[in-house]
């Protein structure tokens, strides 16, 4: 993946702001190596937020606010391929059918409402695989679902259309890598690493940046899509300190690539300059960015955000569902 030469996709963020964003969706198809068959690490994340979106829904959410609608709409953003996304999905259709349940007993109201399920990701994202998994499960699943392809950087949907937006093991995606870390005569140039943890101020700086911008797109976007008192769960990797961050295995993985590639490049058989070249758009921000992100666009309140601790995380890191009610 060189930085300079993603992939290019178009996020519209209102008729007046169109601007472009890297794309670098994960590998679809159903073989081995494909994302399907490796992304055991982020289904335990989807097995440990179940329990905590279910909640979310039964206490954060009033349904009686749509007492009136027919439809309940469900955005999964960042959706991907294989199994992870109708987990998810089936986890808050069941959450929000017990709800109404609880309140209202007449079983036949609950059949009354449909459920549409909107699955995102970028436009490259293998949605035919998506799909083909989700004709196995019709004669099982209680949700119409179509597909939203673009960056979730922008606006998806019309607004107020959306009554609950699920995303996961996804914010903490980059809309594009910083310019400023692939400048060689800027301070920030990330020579010789892929990543912002354990490089220099400049590149953290620049990093951070970059994430609060797209954070912002992300909310306000949000914010005009769901109804008032939505709700929007967010799960993503974040940390107290970078030393956090580094004992993570996931960094460690991504450690030992950039050693790698540095050891190709030393003994020629890679250019230095592809390697320098070579970035990561992932920012793992700090609880206390996430906050202030979410408090200085005002649409949004915190209801809860709640570490998710995981072996594959490190014992001593962990992931966020954040719930945001609108």
């Amino acid at each position: 993946m060189d930085s300079s030469g993603g992939k290019k996709e178009v996020s519209m963020d209102g008729a007046d702001r169109v601007k472009p964003v890297e794309s670098y969706p994960m590998k679809g198809g159903d073989e081995q190596t494909s994302y399907s068959h490796n992304s055991q690490y982020q289904g335990e994340g989807v097995n440990a937020s179940k329990v905590l979106i279910s909640d979310a829904i039964e206490n954060s959410i009033s349904l009686k606010e749509f007492s009136t609608i027919s439809t309940f709409r469900v955005a999964d953003l960042g959706c991907s391929v294989g199994p992870n996304t109708f987990s998810v999905v089936q986890n808050i259709v069941g959450a929000v059918e017990r709800k109404l349940l609880l309140l209202l007993p007449d079983e036949g109201v609950v059949l009354l409402l449909d459920f549409e399920v909107f699955f995102n990701d970028h436009y490259s994202n293998d949605f035919n695989t998506l799909f083909s998994s989700l004709a196995s499960k019709a004669g099982r699943r209680r949700y119409f679902a179509a597909g939203v392809p673009g960056s979730f950087h922008g606006r998806l949907f019309p607004k107020a259309s959306l009554h609950f937006v699920h995303s996961s093991y996804a914010v903490q995606w980059l809309s594009r890598v910083p310019d400023e870390v692939k400048d060689e005569t800027s301070p920030a140039w990330n020579k010789g690493k892929i990543l912002s943890v354990e490089a220099k101020q400049e590149v953290q700086e620049a990093y951070s940046a970059r994430f609060a911008q797209d954070m912002e797109a992300f909310l306000q976007a949000r914010a005009d899509e769901l109804v008032g008192g939505g709700l929007m769960v967010l799960i993503f990797p974040y940390t107290k300190s970078p030393v956090y961050v580094e004992k993570a295995l996931f960094y460690r993985l991504w450690r030992i690539l950039e050693l790698a590639l540095n050891d190709m490049a030393d003994k020629g058989r890679l250019d230095e300059a592809k390697v320098n070249s070579f970035n990561i758009p992932i920012h793992i921000p700090y609880a206390h960015e996430i906050q202030k992100l979410v408090e200085e666009n005002g649409s949004f309140t915190i209801v809860k955000m709640q570490p998710l601790t995981s072996p594959a995380m490190g014992s001593i890191s962990s992931r966020s569902p954040l719930d945001a009610r609108k």
